[in-house]
Formats: C-alpha cells, sequence, structure tokens
C-alpha cells in the first residue's frame, strides 16, 4: 500500500473558523489509498492548505521523520499486521500537539479501544466519505479529544540561591533534550531582565516576548514563531535583555497562556526561573511536570533548597541538583549530609569543571557537546527527568 508517490498539496482558502498554525506546521496531512486520497481532494475547500500523500503509516512515518508534523494526521493502517506498534513508531517521530486519526478496514471495537488508549483520537472503519471527514474536521465544543488532553512537558529550574549555576544547566539541559534526543525543545528565560540564556548562545536580542506576556491574550503558536530565536535544529530560545531600570511585570495568567502554547508547539519546554518572588514565578513552578531544585555543596544553600522545596511539600515533581560537587574541597558537605538535610537522594551530582565550563560559556559554546564527565552528568540528568534515552517510550500527544 505504501506507494513512493509525490505529495498532493492543496492551497486553497482556509476555512475563516481554521485554526491557526505555527510557521511550518501545517493544519492538515494525510496518508492514505486512492480512494480515501480522492474524497479528501474532493473535499479540499473544508481542509484549506495541507499535504496528502498516497501511502499509509508507513509512508507518513518516513515523511515525518524529516518534516514537521501537522495539527492533525490522518493516516490509513489497513494491512498492517501490527498497528499499534506502528502507532508508536509514529509517536516517535510526531510532535505534540498533534491529533491523529487513524482509517482501517476492520469493524473491530478492541481495536479501537486499544487505538484510543495508545493516543489516537479517532478511528474510522473505510470507506472514508465526505460525512465521515466533516465528523473529523469538525471541532467538538464539548468533547477534548485525548490527542490533545497531554502535550508537551515543561521542566522548570530555579537556584536555591543565586551562583549555583542554574542557568548554564538548564541550557545544557535543553542543548541536550534537542541535539541528543532529537526533541523538539523551547528553552525559555523568564529573567527578562539579565537574559543570561541568550548571552550563552550568542544570540540576538530578540524582541517582542514581554509585550506578549503583558498582553497574554495575543499569545498564540504564530506569535511565538515571530519573537522565538532558532539556536539549532531542534532548539529554540525564548527571552530577551530589558533595560535594568524597566518595571518589568506579568501576571500568572500570562504564564498559563505561554505555556498552554508552547507545550502544543514542543517535546520539552525548560524553563529558568529567576529567584524572585511574584505570582508569576511561582506559577511557573506550580505547572512544571519536573521542577529542578539546584543547590551546591553547602550548608546554606542545602538551607535555602529545602525552603524551596518545602513550597511543593510532598510534590513527587521536585527533583534535586548538587551542582559544581569538588569546588569547595574540604569545605563541602559530604553526599551522606546533603543527602540527610535534603532528606531525599539527589537525582543527580553535576562535577565541578572550571576548565571546561568556563571557556564554554565565554566563547558561547554549550559545555555538553564538548562530552567528557559534563555531559555525562548533564545526560544522566536528562534520563532521570525525561525517563527517555534515544527512544520515546510512548506517545508525544500523551505525555
Amino acid at each position: 500500500m505504501d506507494t513512493h508517490m509525490e505529495p498532493t498539496l492543496l492551497l486553497t482558502a482556509a476555512p475563516t473558523e481554521a485554526l491557526k498554525t505555527a510557521a511550518g506546521r501545517l493544519p492538515l496531512m494525510a496518508f492514505v489509498d486512492g480512494e480515501s486520497e480522492r474524497v479528501l481532494q474532493e473535499a479540499s475547500m473544508l481542509l484549506g492548505r495541507c499535504v496528502i500523500m498516497r501511502g499509509g503509516i508507513r509512508k507518513a512515518i518516513e515523511y515525518l521523520t524529516e518534516q514537521r508534523s501537522p495539527h492533525l494526521l490522518i493516516v490509513d493502517i489497513s494491512g498492517v499486521d501490527m498497528p499499534l506498534s506502528k502507532i508508536h513508531e509514529l509517536a516517535d517521530v510526531c510532535e505534540p500537539g498533534t491529533d491523529v486519526v487513524a482509517l482501517g478496514d476492520h469493524n473491530d471495537v478492541a481495536l479501537y479501544r486499544d487505538l484510543v488508549d495508545s493516543g489516537v483520537s479517532d478511528y474510522i472503519v473505510k470507506p472514508l466519505t465526505r460525512e465521515l471527514l466533516q465528523r473529523v474536521l469538525t471541532p467538538k465544543s464539548n468533547d477534548v479529544t485525548r490527542g490533545t488532553l497531554k502535550l508537551g512537558k515543561v521542566i522548570s529550574f530555579v537556584g536555591a540561591r543565586g551562583g549555583v549555576g542554574t542557568t548554564t544547566l538548564a541550557a545544557n539541559m535543553a542543548w541536550h533534550l534537542a541535539s541528543k534526543l532529537g526533541r523538539r525543545t523551547a528553552l525559555v528565560d523568564l529573567d527578562l531582565h539579565r537574559g543570561d540564556c541568550r548571552m550563552l548562545f550568542n544570540a540576538e536580542n530578540a524582541t517582542g516576548f514581554r509585550d506578549a506576556l503583558h498582553n497574554p491574550l495575543r499569545l498564540d503558536a504564530i506569535l511565538l514563531d515571530r519573537i522565538m530565536t532558532r539556536v539549532g535544529e531542534r532548539l529554540f530560545l525564548l527571552g530577551s535583555e530589558e533595560p535594568l531600570d524597566d518595571n518589568l511585570q506579568f501576571t500568572a495568567s500570562a504564564v498559563d497562556a505561554l505555556f498552554s502554547v508552547l507545550r502544543s508547539q514542543f517535546h520539552y519546554i525548560v524553563v529558568d526561573v529567576p529567584q524572585v518572588s511574584g505570582a508569576a514565578f511561582r506559577r511557573a513552578l506550580e505547572m512544571a511536570d519536573r521542577r529542578v531544585i539546584i543547590v551546591d555543596a553547602t550548608m546554606r544553600s542545602m538551607r535555602d533548597g529545602v525552603r524551596l522545596g518545602r513550597l511543593f511539600e510532598s510534590d513527587e515533581r521536585n527533583v534535586f541538583v548538587v551542582n559544581r560537587v569538588g569546588e569547595g574541597n574540604q569545605h563541602a558537605l559530604p553526599l551522606k549530609d546533603i543527602t540527610r538535610v535534603l532528606q531525599t537522594q539527589p537525582a543527580s551530582l553535576i562535577p565541578f569543571l572550571p576548565k571546561q565550563v568556563m571557556p564554554a560559556a565565554h566563547h558561547a559554546l554549550v559545555a555538553a557537546s564538548k562530552g567528557g564527565k559534563y555531559a555525562d552528568s548533564v545526560a544522566k540528568l536528562a534520563t532521570e527527568i525525561s525517563g527517555r534515552q534515544r527512544r520515546r517510550s510512548w506517545l508525544p500527544w500523551r505525555r
């Protein structure tokens, strides 16, 4: 069924209620057989701009390995011996926020339930008709599909004290997730005055982030596409460097709106949260799927780390990381005392390697890209946080 044919690109006027999508991300792609392709082409005025390709789920996996995922993906699973296995392979190349509709030739309730449990939004028994297609394309105001309930994962980094290396570790983590694990990753620097993440990647000072946070009702995928800076093939930076004397204030609802849009566009959102009190920064920590609290091996840092963790007491999303291990030599707390004070085992111990980390920062290089012990510790932390090494174990739209 999966023949090698060029895609049909339909450039029709999208309906007024069509979903706004980020640049490079189409509203719809379909990988179907000839009969279903004919129905889709006949309904082109309903579809807007889309790609229709002859072939099934295997062709979809091949194509989406190199291309951005659409908002809605229709795939034919007819003739596939292990459809659930192929759905999982498809998940490994799809971005968050992708709604998946499967077409098949078996009217099987058990198969339908398995597909829905795996994150597929709907299963349609062929032949595909215009009426069935209309059902797929019509938004359901009272029914949120499984495919959009779980999106990208937010990982918020916060330091127990200033100077513990939070920004450097957050930036290296974002780079690792994007470059080594192949996940679309957004690095968000919420300290709009300093913009240290921007400096670490030698990125130009982007404009618009400040205004977007001050006007959260305008936040959407299209706006974020304009104000984000691409610093790698799959790594995007959202930050700014505003005048120090400007009174920058944004609300918790702005953080809600920001994360809501980012979750639908990225597998991981790594957030550098400044050590500043305020409802917006508190919200950035509350919303996180994982909350990484950075400490060093000093009693003052441990004390503040414990206090910070108590803001979210009995929350399993807290992760403690001891950074710059070995910096204090005999004056640093031993691991057994660190564990006793924190009342938990640290998720990772990041070694103090000034000869590797400092020159990298001065030359806008990512220390983890140089390999060695620092890269190994970042990789270990990434595995602890994401539960992923080289391959996703579950659907991105289910996370």
